[in-house]
């Protein structure tokens, strides 16, 4: 049995290139995380710099969007308002990424500053049910049909990207109503050197999603969308909780976990502390990564 232990570090990194755009100095090989807040990330790897779920607002009124923990007429929807980051946004480490990756185009992934701030020049990989709206925007947005692979060269390597399928709840009709989303399998390579990260996006442990995971084996890092969004409204729960990251890690046989999507809003209805809490139980046989905002872990 592995090591249980909580996680966080600080390492530096350099740069990024894709395909096409002038090579970076690389000072680190690994691939290295840097959470946010929400479901954003900062991934680099090699000279590649890759942002996923853009959001970029703060304070009170960090985002506008429905709420779904209110109770609401589901014929009407929800009342649309601003939501609050109870969190102080830890800022970019960069003006410029090579890739932005969506799981979904919810404003609470994809928030209206982002929104502005993402120019015509930035390629975004997205979902089918997404593209569309996205490309409306002004945006240079792509789908990468469920798996779907892309292949971006780095300095000295390599990343590939294949979508993985996302499903917001248990309830099929829920998920037809919210969409279909993206998670993401991603490949690192340079030489010997291979690791692997699933980024879940929302979703559950569905069939259909261990389907999809099967041919990739177990990830080096799974992250979790977790926060148990939604049990107190009418759609029911649309992002797992703790106990259900857990379980889902297990399923998947995980080599760490870094569970995001919690504490950042007001939104989210379960804070990190649940899943530490069982996870110190010592059932599991994977490590933990209890990685505070603005902070850095390597794979």
């Amino acid at each position: 049995m592995k090591r249980r232990q909580f996680i966080h570090n600080s390492l530096a990194l350099a740069g990024a290139a894709l395909l096409g755009l002038p090579a970076r100095a690389s000072e680190q090989a690994m691939p290295d995380i840097r959470w946010l807040g929400g479901a954003t990330l900062e991934i680099t790897f090699d000279g590649l710099r890759i942002l996923t779920d853009p959001c970029l607002g703060d304070g009170k009124e960090a985002f506008v969007m429905g709420d779904p923990n209110e109770m609401f007429d589901l014929a009407k929807g929800p009342t649309v308002k601003s939501h609050e980051r109870l969190t102080p946004f830890p800022g970019l480490s960069h003006d410029v990424y090579d890739l932005v990756l969506l799981s979904h185009a919810h404003e609470d992934h994809f928030d209206q500053k982002a929104q502005s701030w993402i120019t015509q020049v930035t390629p975004i990989l997205c979902s089918a049910f997404d593209e569309t709206s996205l490309v409306n925007k002004g945006l240079r947005a792509q789908k990468l049909d469920h798996g779907q692979t892309r292949v971006f060269a780095t300095t000295s390597g390599r990343v590939t990207v294949t979508s993985i399928p996302a499903y917001h709840s248990l309830s099929t009709q829920v998920s037809g109503i919210l969409g279909t989303g993206n998670g993401y399998w991603i490949d690192f390579e340079m030489g010997d050197f291979k690791r692997s990260l699933y980024w879940a996006g929302d979703t559950f442990s569905t069939p259909p999603v261990l389907h999809a995971l099967s041919p990739f084996g177990s990830p080096d890092l799974f992250i979790p969308h977790i926060g148990a969004v939604g049990t107190t409204g009418p759609l029911g729960q649309i992002s797992m909780n703790g106990a259900q990251a857990l379980g889902f890690a297990d399923k998947i046989k995980a080599g760490m976990v870094l569970p995001i999507h919690h504490s950042t809003y007001a939104l989210y209805l379960e804070g990190i502390d649940p899943m530490v809490d069982q996870f110190q139980t010592g059932k599991f046989n994977f490590d933990l990564k209890n990685l505070p905002e603005g902070h850095k872990t390597v794979i």
